[in-house]
């Protein structure tokens, strides 16, 4: 009958203590509010947090230079380019040193092959005489050119391996380890070459596209002056240093506006024309920013390898010419391997930080990870 409905049964009650095993236990209680009442997801990461790969069980794994995806002040990007790099010395050494070591075998090489020796010996020791006397006026002149000569030609060999050889294979290869860091994926020696060779041919285009930019505007450059200059006299000359004056600015526009074009032809699989077009769209507004960074971080890079250069050089200037090209190269090799990963570093999270202020890239990454 409806009215002899009888009342629901009350909760169980809580276990005795000690009670056997396979008695049901109640769930811990869980304040409301927290993650875990009512089912309820754990909440979001908050600004600033590591979105990629992030985890509720680490929350505070978004550590600097390591997928802070927020835009950083000039303080902090200094400290995650020096703490990112801290953290993965091992990886990004090696990576340098895989190209700078035998760049620095040829260097030496080739200067052995081409004279070096006679051209630094000094000249009131044993420059210019032979085993058998003084060599005469023609001979040494002879001389003099030869080697002159030898060492143009592997100045000039040793400058194409490490503006499209070294250097590409350098920057692409610690980018994508430097970026695969930063937004917490794996990262290994094989992998980041592996990625470098692939974009090896386009990051030679964009060389190419500026190289030869910078050759015929300057070649325009100096025969309008000559013709300047011829034509009009010291009115030719201050038109003349106006012209090198915009010229130079206008490099440095050109560089500060393309240095980003590295990163997005290898995290973004660009051409070399089309990652030059995309470092002029996203650098736009934000150029006097980027030369600041650049301009202080080249200070600074410069100083500790200059310290460095000046230290090896000190060790070796007791020795004769050979010793000293040892010594030499295997500075530039040092400096090369262990501070000019810095640069490459440095432009990767400018990369980010300026995707971040232009184009949302920390929502984008957020909207990932839920």
């Amino acid at each position: 009958m409806a009215g002899d409905e009888r009342p629901a049964d009350p909760p169980p009650a809580p276990p005795p203590s000690g009670a056997p095993a396979g008695y049901p236990q109640p769930p811990p209680y869980v304040p409301p509010g927290l993650p875990g009442h009512g089912g309820l997801p754990p909440p979001p990461p908050a600004w600033g947090a590591a979105y990629a790969g992030w985890d509720p069980r680490r929350p505070h794994q978004g550590q600097v230079g390591h997928g802070r995806f927020r835009s950083l002040a000039v303080g902090e990007l200094l400290d995650a380019i020096f703490t990112l790099y801290r953290r993965n010395f091992l990886l990004i050494a090696a990576i340098s040193a895989v190209v700078q070591v035998p760049y620095t075998a040829l260097q030496y090489l080739l200067f052995q092959v081409a004279g070096y020796a006679p051209l630094t010996r000094s000249p009131f020791g044993s420059f210019g005489t032979t085993q058998n006397g003084a060599l005469t006026p023609q001979q040494l002149q002879q001389t003099l050119q030869d080697a002159l000569g030898g060492i143009l030609i592997a100045t000039l060999a040793l400058a194409l391996v490490q503006a499209f050889v070294v250097l590409p294979l350098a920057e692409a290869a610690t980018t994508r380890a430097v970026s695969d860091r930063y937004l917490d994926r794996p990262a290994s020696l094989g992998s980041s070459y592996a990625a470098a060779a692939r974009r090896l041919g386009a990051l030679i285009v964009q060389s190419l596209i500026l190289f030869g930019g910078a050759v015929m505007v300057t070649a325009l450059a100096f025969a309008a002056l000559l013709g300047l200059t011829a034509a009009s006299g010291s009115v030719g000359a201050i038109v003349g240093i106006s012209v090198t004056l915009a010229l130079v600015v206008g490099a440095i526009v050109v560089f500060v506006r393309t240095m980003l074009a590295p990163p997005a032809i290898i995290l973004e699989g660009l051409s070399g024309w089309r990652g030059l077009a995309r470092s002029w769209n996203l650098t736009r507004g934000v150029s006097w920013r980027l030369f600041g960074i650049r301009l202080l971080l080249a200070i600074i890079t410069s100083i500790i390898g200059g310290l460095l250069t000046a230290l090896l050089t000190i060790v070796g200037s007791g020795l004769d010419a050979n010793g000293q090209l040892i010594v030499n190269s295997v500075a530039s090799a040092i400096v090369a391997v262990f501070i000019g990963p810095i640069t490459y570093i440095a432009v990767t999270l400018l990369y980010y930080d300026t995707r971040i202020r232009k184009e949302a890239f920390d929502i984008e990454m957020l909207a990932q990870s839920l």
